[in-house]
């Protein structure tokens, strides 16, 4: 768990770094998970139900983890990515010249990374293709799910893939408390709890906190608070234990007379393609007071 946390605490800095320099693309595709579905098999996804070289294929059912492909970026690779699977995430796709395409577990070398290519259609389909043996494409050849290899002729519908990134945010304010004492004379006090973190709606344990937490901060590309969201999952990930993901503690608030009082609070609600994995992250804070019925914000605090 120690070294799982430190690994965590690199990745979701990197990430940041990133996620800063990034284009204006609509996928973050380093340290972030996708569904790939095929373009012309459309309800066929990519996965790995084994750990031999040719345990993959597709699926046209329900969503599982073994659907889900982490893209690990090589350091200094540009566009070069290690394609792996969440449920066996020690096997990698490989380019092999002798064997095609295979999944591999061992040490890291070039013929494991792949690059995506736009289709050119601006439809939000890609090729991936092998950075070292850079003709050869991930294909699907027929509608039967073990009909997943490789190809490096004429480009086809049938090589290109959509990635559905493993969750997606909703980003909100929410007005935890609201008391209009404008009528009143005197001070109130009142009590409420606030919980900050991340809370899960499963009750399903997580198996990997890494690449679930990095695949939450990078579905929060573009979000002009990110830092403030990417703060509060690293402070939430430092502990394995999922129950110290969240605190909630109770704040005393006092209520001037002649004033109109509110306290509202960043949420995030990520859906995930696989629904046990959806989850609320709560942020800071803002008091907020008015002498009228409206309430101003300098700060632009409410999104």
């Amino acid at each position: 768990p120690i070294l799982e946390m430190a690994i965590l605490g690199v990745s979701i800095i990197v990430l940041g770094a990133l996620l800063a320099q990034a284009m204006a693309d609509d996928l973050v595709f380093a340290h972030n998970e996708f569904l790939l579905y095929n373009k012309v098999y459309h309800k066929s996804r990519l996965r790995q139900f084994g750990t031999g070289w040719r345990q993959y294929g597709t699926y046209n059912y329900e969503v599982a983890s073994n659907q889900l492909w982490l893209f690990d970026p090589h350091p200094y690779k540009a566009g070069c990515y290690y394609i792996s699977n969440e449920a066996y995430p020690h096997y990698r796709f490989a380019m092999s010249r002798r064997n095609g395409l295979i999944m591999y577990k061992g040490q890291y070398y070039d013929d494991q990374l792949w690059k995506l290519v736009p289709s050119g259609k601006n439809d939000g389909f890609y090729y991936i293709y092998s950075c070292t043996y850079t003709k050869k494409r991930i294909t699907k050849f027929g509608p039967n799910d073990q009909k997943v290899g490789s190809y490096d002729k004429g480009q086809h519908d049938d090589q290109l893939w959509k990635l559905v990134p493993r969750f997606t945010a909703d980003l909100y304010t929410d007005d935890i408390f609201h008391f209009d004492n404008r009528q009143g004379s005197r001070e109130i006090t009142r009590e409420i709890s606030v919980t900050t973190g991340v809370v899960r709606s499963s009750e399903s344990s997580v198996s990997n906190t890494v690449s679930y937490s990095m695949s939450l901060e990078a579905s929060l590309y573009g979000v002009t608070a990110s830092a403030e969201f990417s703060q509060e999952i690293q402070n939430s990930f430092t502990s394995s234990n999922e129950e110290s993901w969240s605190k909630t503690e109770t704040i005393s608030f006092t209520i001037p007379p002649k004033k109109n009082f509110k306290v509202m609070q960043h949420k995030v609600n990520f859906e995930g393609v696989i629904p046990s994995d959806s989850c609320t992250m709560m942020t800071s804070i803002k008091i907020f007071e008015s002498d009228t019925a409206t309430f101003s914000d300098p700060d632009k605090f409410i999104m």
